[in-house]
Formats: C-alpha cells, sequence, structure tokens
C-alpha cells in the first residue's frame, strides 16, 4: 500500500513537472508523438489508439501519428516501443497485458521493458457464430460442440491474446473440444468468421455488434454480469445456463521501461484528459467501451493481477497456450 501511494505521489508531482515544460517536447511542439497498435486496423485497440490519439493531438499541440505494427499476438508492436528512445514519444496501445510472453516470465521480470502508463477502457465480449452454424443459443452451440469434438473451430486475434484466453476458459468450463484458429488481429478474424471459414468468436462489442444487427452473425451472449443495453436481447452467458462465467477485455499505454517518470506523467494525465472529454467518452461509449483512465500504478497493478491468473490456469491446465 506504501508503494502504491508513492507511486502515485510521484506520478502527480512528475506529471505537474511534466506539464509546466510543456509535454517532452513543449507545447506546439513538431515532433510527433507516435501511438503504436500492435494489431491491422479495424479493431478495438486500433480504434481506442485512433480516437485518443485525436484528441492528444489536441491537447499536446503536436501531431501525433498510429502506426500499426502487427505481428505476433501484439509481440511485435510491443518489442518496438520496448526497444524505442527512452523519452515519452513513442505510445503502445494495447490489451492490458502487452506480450504473450509476460506469461512465461517471473513477476519479477514484468516491468522490464515497458513502463505503464494508463489504463484506458474495457470492454464484455460478444460470443458470435456465423448463422450457418445450427446452433440458436449458447446452450445449443455446447451440445454441438460435444456431438461434434475436434470439429468446430474458434477464431482469436492471435495466441494468448485476451480473445483467445477468454474462449479456452469457457472451452476448459463447459468441457468441449473446439480448434483453435489464430489471426494476425481482429479484422482478418472477423472476415473469416463473416465467411464462415471459422465457426465461433469472442469478440469486442466494437468489433461485432454492427454485424449482429445487420444479420450478417448472431450473437449467442454477452460476457458481461448483466445485459447490454445497446443489445438487450442478447442474453448473459449465466442466463444461457452457464454460471459463474464473465470475461472482459482491458485496453492499456505503456512506453519503453526507462522513460523518465515525468514523461509518464504527463502522458498519463493528458491520456486522462482525453478520457474525460465528451467528445471521446462519447464515441468509445457508442463503440461499445466503458473508460477507465487512473494512475500509471493502477495499470501495473491489474497487469500484475491478469499475468498471475493466466499463468496459474496454464500450469493447471485449465487454458492452453501454444507455443508463441
Amino acid at each position: 500500500m506504501q508503494r502504491r501511494h508513492m507511486l502515485g505521489a510521484m506520478a502527480a508531482l512528475a506529471s505537474s513537472a511534466y506539464l509546466g515544460k510543456g509535454y517532452a517536447q513543449g507545447a506546439g511542439s513538431s515532433v510527433p508523438l507516435h501511438v503504436v497498435v500492435p494489431f491491422p486496423p479495424g479493431g478495438g485497440t486500433d480504434v481506442l489508439g485512433r480516437a485518443i490519439g485525436y484528441r492528444l493531438e489536441k491537447l499536446l499541440g503536436r501531431p501525433v501519428v498510429v502506426e500499426n505494427k502487427p505481428g505476433a499476438s501484439g509481440i511485435v508492436g510491443a518489442e518496438y516501443v520496448a526497444k524505442s528512445d527512452r523519452d515519452g514519444n513513442t505510445l503502445l496501445f494495447s490489451g492490458l497485458v502487452p506480450s504473450v510472453r509476460y506469461y512465461s516470465r517471473p513477476i519479477s521480470q514484468i516491468g522490464a521493458e515497458l513502463a505503464p502508463v494508463c489504463m484506458i477502457a474495457r470492454s464484455p465480449y460478444l460470443v458470435a457464430v456465423n448463422p450457418g452454424v445450427p446452433a440458436k443459443t449458447l446452450g445449443e452451440f455446447v451440445q454441438l460442440a460435444r456431438s461434434k469434438p475436434g470439429t468446430l473451430t474458434f477464431g482469436s486475434p492471435g495466441n494468448a491474446t485476451p480473445q483467445h484466453l477468454a474462449t479456452e476458459r469457457f472451452r476448459s468450463q463447459v468441457g468441449i473440444d473446439i480448434l483453435h484458429v489464430p489471426y494476425r488481429g481482429t479484422g482478418p478474424m472477423m472476415t473469416d468468421l463473416l465467411g464462415g471459414q471459422i465457426q465461433l468468436v469472442f469478440a469486442t462489442v466494437a468489433a461485432a455488434e454492427q454485424h449482429v444487427k445487420s444479420g450478417r452473425l448472431r450473437a449467442l451472449a454477452v460476457t458481461s454480469a448483466e445485459r447490454l443495453d445497446r443489445l438487450p436481447d442478447v442474453p448473459t452467458v449465466a442466463e444461457a445456463g452457464i454460471a459463474d462465467f464473465v470475461a472482459e477485455i482491458a485496453f492499456g499505454t505503456y512506453v519503453a521501461a526507462g522513460t523518465p517518470a515525468a514523461a509518464i506523467g504527463g502522458l498519463n494525465r493528458a491520456i486522462n484528459q482525453a478520457l474525460a472529454d465528451g467528445d471521446v467518452r462519447g464515441k468509445l461509449v457508442e463503440q461499445g467501451f466503458i473508460p477507465v483512465g487512473g494512475a500509471p500504478a493502477d495499470l501495473e497493478k491489474s497487469l500484475l493481477a491478469e499475468v498471475k491468473a493466466v499463468s496459474e490456469l496454464v500450469r493447471s491446465g485449465k487454458v492452453r497456450i501454444d507455443a508463441a
């Protein structure tokens, strides 16, 4: 607790000092802030990076360039940022766990490459299938999978991504054998689901909602504790007859480890200001996200808890992760 208070006080002090210098390169600087999204365009991370990046450009008075660097379940983009200059000018927008390699590392080494800046948002998943799948409910899909073990497929944006892990948890809990097909991002995954090449996904609301409403996909359930106001006819997993299953994806921002505390504090404050902006919040909520924000220490705490929880599930055999 003392460490958390100390981190919070340091972040606040650093933030004010950093703002006094005008954010890293100075207000109105021509030096751009590079926002790195480790997945292709079209996914939830990309939506967040562009929505908040646009607002950061206004707040910082400097160019913001969004760059997509997909590959290896986000590892390519994460390592690019980890190896960037430690000046706060390169910012990673990623899932809560920026690299799947974190799951195989000791907790003490988690902060060796990337430093947390700010939690961005969270979102439940829609459990969606191609309309050609002969299952109208989640219970019917489970029965179908049990009758055809090792035949049906589920997609994910990449091995050990949050969507993959959520589906593995579900698969383990209900006792079905379905095959994992990893993609290089949400966009390609959704394209193949729409085309019928795979049968099921756990997708963010941002990725799946428009296709559900158009009838091109069927939503079997939502993984939140309660139904979504925007999709009132879609039951929760619990309402579909499967108790004690709630899952959500969270997103955060990171910079290279060793970046000065002043730079991290300034970026944290700017991101929190962006998340508090009415237009930005409205855009995120419209896409199915719940804005979060907070201090770097809050993101660090959530990151370490997630890595520990998933690592324990992997060791116990309750979820399976292919070698990355």
